[in-house]
This record gives structure tokens, sequence and C-alpha cells, in this order.
């Protein structure tokens, strides 16, 4: 069965990453990977995978920049370590690599992503174009893209969830937006702020609307009762403090 795309990371190794062969390292073990770059995986995955891209019967995929082949190849490795994640070698050279600065390893960091994905889903131009719309949204708002969590929609309203992780360096936090389709407003609030960027999900377990207001419920199980209990829950979003947009 397929999956829907959860997550993407970043390794590094001077070997494919192939049956027999060690496990590849730390991007930092070969050239300098800051932890802002990791947050480029989780963003990608999370708004292709809010669109529906699968990638096959898994939904963890692991990038390893290699040197092992040449620089601009990708090679999908056969070896599965688990049912839910593969690798894909990607031919790197680590002495360019040592030389970009942070700007230059980030715009790197994103365009080998989607390059990736675009090997990968090659021969569907449903999947291909799915990225190439996530690539301009990255392109237009950068680290300050917005990411589905969650939706609800009836005749008269639409909310909908997200969250923006590290825009720009700074604190995650989400975001409720609230169409009314009968008059067309919408409004817009930063509603949290997020305390570890992941809690966005167990925070965000149901959505209703009444008098005026967005109640948003955490889901409710002990799992994310871990999650959740160190914030103000329910929340709360009064509509005649939000932004109109």
């Amino acid at each position: 069965m397929e999956k829907a795309l959860i997550d993407i990371r970043y390794y590094a190794s001077d070997s494919l990453y192939e049956t027999g062969k060690s496990l590849p390292s730390s991007c930092s073990s070969f050239f300098k990977f800051p932890k802002l770059l990791h947050y480029w995986g989780t963003r990608i995955a999370t708004i292709l995978g809010a669109n529906g891209l699968s990638l096959g019967e898994f939904d963890h995929l692991y990038v390893n920049y290699t040197n092992a082949i040449p620089e601009g190849t990708m090679v999908f490795s056969d070896r599965t370590p688990e049912k839910w994640l593969r690798y894909i070698d990607c031919g790197v050279n680590f002495e360019k690599l040592k030389s970009l600065n942070e700007s230059e390893l980030e715009q790197f960091v994103i365009r080998s992503t989607f390059e990736c994905l675009e090997h990968l889903c090659k021969l569907s131009i449903e999947k291909t174009e799915k990225i190439k719309l996530a690539s301009n949204e990255v392109e237009r708002f950068g680290s300050a893209v917005e990411l589905p969590v969650k939706a609800k929609h009836t005749k008269s309203y639409s909310v909908l969830v997200s969250y923006k992780l590290r825009p720009n360096g700074e604190a995650s936090h989400g975001l409720v937006k609230y169409i009314n389709h009968k008059t067309g407003a919408t409004f817009t609030k930063r509603f949290v702020d997020l305390k570890g960027p992941s809690d966005i999900f167990p925070l965000v377990g149901t959505i209703s609307v009444k008098d005026g207001k967005v109640l948003i419920t955490p889901r409710a199980s002990f799992k994310a009762s871990l999650y959740t209990n160190s914030y103000q829950i329910p929340m709360e979003i009064d509509l005649s403090e939000a932004a109109s947009v």
C-alpha cells in the first residue's frame, strides 16, 4: 500500500548505501551542515505529504550525499533497512560544499532535495507537477512557508490550521485561517507559539466553530498528552480579534 510522504532526512558518506556497507553518517562529518538546514526536509515533506504525494510503500526518504558517484547523479538504493524508509544516494563534491556559505548551502539542500524527488517521480506527470508546485511555494516564501496541519470544511465556513517551522530562524508557531463562505471574509491569526515544532500535530485533534470562536481541541490519547499538557488547552481563537486578510 502506498503511503503519503511524512519526512525527509539528510546524511552523508563516502560510499553508496548498499548491503554490507556501513550506515551513512551525519552530514557535518563531511561538510558544515547547520541544524536549521535539517528543517528543510520536514518542510518539503509536509507540503508534499499534505498534497498526497507518495513515493511508494514507505513514508520516510533519507538523502545520502556521497562522493562515491558523479556529482549531480542519483541512485535509489534497493537496500531496505525498514519497510517505512528508503535511501537515495545523491552525488556531490564535498570540497565544493565546504566552500559554500550558509545561504548557498541552504539553496543547495533545497535544490538537491527537489531534484531527488523529481528523479524518483520522473515517470509520473501528476507527481512531478506536485513537486514543482511545492518547489514554487518554497521559492516564494522561503523558510516562512506555511505547512498544512488540518482543515475543516462546511457549507458555511472553512478553517485551515497550519504552522511555520523556524521561519527565518525564529520560533515555530501555529496559524489558523477562517473563511466565511457566505460573506467571503477571511481572517487569520497566530494562535500558539510552539515549544517543539512537532507539538502542533497532537495539539490539533478536532476543530469546531461556535459563538464567533474557533475551538481547537488536542488529540485524545496518552501519547498526545505528553506533548500538549504544557499548553493551555483547548485553544480558543476569537474571530473578532483575528486579522482580516
